[in-house]
This record gives C-alpha cells, sequence and structure tokens, in this order.
C-alpha cells in the first residue's frame, strides 16, 4: 500500500490541503491516488514528477520501479496561463487537451515553472522542426501572461505528448554518460550548442557530482555546455559510442 504524506500544516484528509505526496506502481495510479486525497479534478491539479517508475540511472540494476509524485491545488497563474492557451488552441483549429504539471524546482531553490501538456491527436504541427514551432508559442504565451503579471510569476512551459520532457529525458541521460567520460579520461567535453533549457537540464543533472563541474560558453544561437573535470583521471574502459545519443539532434565532440 502506497504512503501518502501531506504537508506538516494540513492534518490528514484535510480538504484545506493544498499539497500531498502519493506513490504507486505507475505515475498515472500515484497521481490518481493523490487526487483522491486533495478531492479535487485534474483540471484543479498542477502534477510534480518526484520518480518515474521506469526511469533508471544508467549503471544502476533494474529493480522494482516505484512512481512517487506531489499534487498541488492549481494556482490562479497557472489557471489563467492554461485558459488562455486553451483559447489559442481553438482559434487555431486545433482539437486538443491541456493539463498542468510543474516543473523541477531550480538549484537556486526557485519554484518549478508551470508546464502546460498538450495532449491530442496529430500534434505534429505545435512541435515543428527540432520543436521551433512549441518554443515560438511558448515565448507568445509568456508575453501575454506578462502582460498580466506583475513580473513575479512563474515561468510557463508548454509541451506537446510529452515531446520535451523525452528530449529531456534523452540530454539527462546523454550528461550522465558524458560525465563518466570526463572523469574516466580527464578531458574536457564540449557539446554541440544547445537551446536554454537543455543547457539547464545538464547544468542541473550534473550540480551534484563532484568529479565534473559544467559551464556554457559561446553566444546564442551557437551557446553550448562544456563538462570539465574536477580532479585527475580515474582510468577505465572508454566506449566512444557515449557521446552519440540515439535519436535527437547531433551533440559536439570534445574541444
Amino acid at each position: 500500500m502506497s504512503e501518502i504524506v501531506q504537508e506538516a500544516e494540513a492534518s490528514p484528509r484535510d480538504p484545506a490541503a493544498e499539497m500531498v505526496e502519493a506513490q504507486g506502481a505507475t505515475i498515472e495510479e500515484a497521481v490518481a491516488r493523490a487526487l483522491a486525497e486533495l478531492s479535487v479534478t485534474r483540471d484543479e491539479a498542477e502534477v510534480e514528477v518526484l520518480a518515474g517508475g521506469t526511469r533508471r540511472v544508467p549503471g544502476e540494476r533494474l529493480s522494482a520501479s516505484i512512481s512517487r509524485v506531489r499534487v498541488y491545488r492549481i494556482n490562479e497563474q497557472a489557471m489563467r496561463a492554461r485558459a488562455m492557451l486553451e483559447e489559442l488552441l481553438t482559434r487555431m483549429e486545433i482539437p486538443c487537451r491541456v493539463s498542468v504539471r510543474r516543473g523541477t524546482q531550480s538549484i537556486s531553490g526557485a519554484p518549478g515553472p508551470v508546464i502546460l501538456d498538450i495532449s491530442g491527436d496529430d500534434l505534429g504541427l505545435l512541435i515543428g522542426w527540432r520543436g521551433e514551432t512549441l518554443r515560438a508559442l511558448q515565448t507568445v504565451l509568456n508575453l501575454m501572461l506578462g502582460e498580466e503579471e506583475d513580473g513575479e510569476g512563474r515561468r510557463v512551459v508548454l509541451d506537446v505528448e510529452r515531446y520535451r520532457a523525452r528530449r529531456e529525458d534523452q540530454v539527462r541521460e546523454l550528461a550522465l554518460r558524458l560525465a563518466s567520460r570526463v572523469k574516466r579520461s580527464g578531458e574536457r567535453y564540449a557539446l554541440d550548442p544547445m537551446h536554454a533549457y537543455e543547457r539547464r537540464v545538464v547544468h542541473m543533472t550534473l550540480a551534484e557530482d563532484e568529479g565534473v563541474r559544467t559551464e556554457s560558453s559561446g553566444r546564442e544561437p551557437s551557446r553550448r555546455v562544456v563538462i570539465h573535470p574536477t580532479g585527475p583521471p580515474q582510468g577505465g574502459p572508454d566506449d566512444r559510442s557515449e557521446g552519440r545519443p540515439r535519436r535527437g539532434p547531433s551533440f559536439g565532440g570534445r574541444r
């Protein structure tokens, strides 16, 4: 049976509780349990995935999977952002559904962004080449929200059928493999230019790895992440295929 943990100030099954955590065999099961505990529907909640049941760290042995989520009552900014996006998509005559997800908290402790997940059929048009259309729509939405915000609102991020989430998983996996290579070889490694959110994923993934440090160099649109070793080479087998992602945009080699 999963354990559901509420904030310290909220008593069990308190109808005024703003957040609960839950776990289950799948993310969907964990979300359903948290929604029931909060007594809200999916449209009235933000979901933050703390642990996905199927995700592994490279090199780990596969064990029983547990998914864990944190579910919040949706706030005013997220509701306004979702309503505005739904209106835009309706005017574009794109039938779809929009749900709210909460992004991971930043290294500095700032709240995670509001992530609006768009789901439906034949939504490739919204993604565009390498996500360019999706980023343009995201920029427009944030500018529209900025007219009503005081500058302190959370950033709004768009995703279509988990495209961005899958891309972040690929970048995260690549960062871990390249950090392992850098520690073995003692040589720095520069990736090909990335979008800002992809660079952020690399920095956050490796932030607590004492064997490497990361920095961004160059100017947009050629800005890239460089991974540096912080100690002498550790040695070990060197798999040259590590720096090549299985799919998606290419990444750079050693500089």
